[in-house]
């Protein structure tokens, strides 16, 4: 019997750690992104929101000014877990502008080809302290350990620039 692998998403997302406002019903409710892609986003959020609501979004993206603004359909929703007062929820956009879109996809293409320089890097382990504290900058990867917990986090990021 031979498995098969579903893909789950039909384009790369990178790091999102910024703020991101729900708007549903005209109730607004604030959540930290997760990951964002020309397809969607996910982020941690205290409001629960049930599958296929339609929700407005809107959020910002590292070293720009520029709010997006998308319509979003709700692909996805995990409750918090005991002790934890957020949940995740998966947002799939059915409305960006085409220029917003483009946006998200130079932000994700930029942070790819980063992590990618930085894993080759720590790959190779031919780094100097100097570029790599360059790279972990620009990546907002300050803070970890050691060079090994800094590999684990490139690793688990690189697995979602993967389509």
């Amino acid at each position: 019997m031979a498995y098969h692998l579903r893909k789950r998403r039909q384009a790369p997302r990178a790091p999102l750690n910024r703020p991101v406002e729900l708007i549903v019903d005209g109730k607004k409710a604030v959540g930290k992104g997760v990951e964002v892609g020309t397809g969607g986003l996910s982020a941690w959020t205290e409001t629960p929101h049930k599958k296929n609501v339609m929700v407005t979004v809107r959020f910002s993206l590292p070293g720009s000014m520029r709010r997006i603004t998308a319509m979003a359909r709700v692909a996805w929703s995990k409750a918090p877990v005991a002790g934890k007062s957020t949940g995740r929820l998966g947002l799939q956009f059915v409305a960006l502008p085409r220029e917003e879109r483009e946006d998200i996809r130079s932000f994700v293409n930029r942070l790819a080809k980063q992590y990618r320089d930085l894993h080759i890097m720590l790959a190779m382990n031919k780094w100097k302290m100097e570029k790599l504290k360059e790279l972990t900058k620009q990546l907002n990867l300050s803070s970890y350990r050691d060079v090994k917990e800094l590999k684990k986090k490139v690793t688990k990021a690189m697995d979602g620039f993967r389509s």
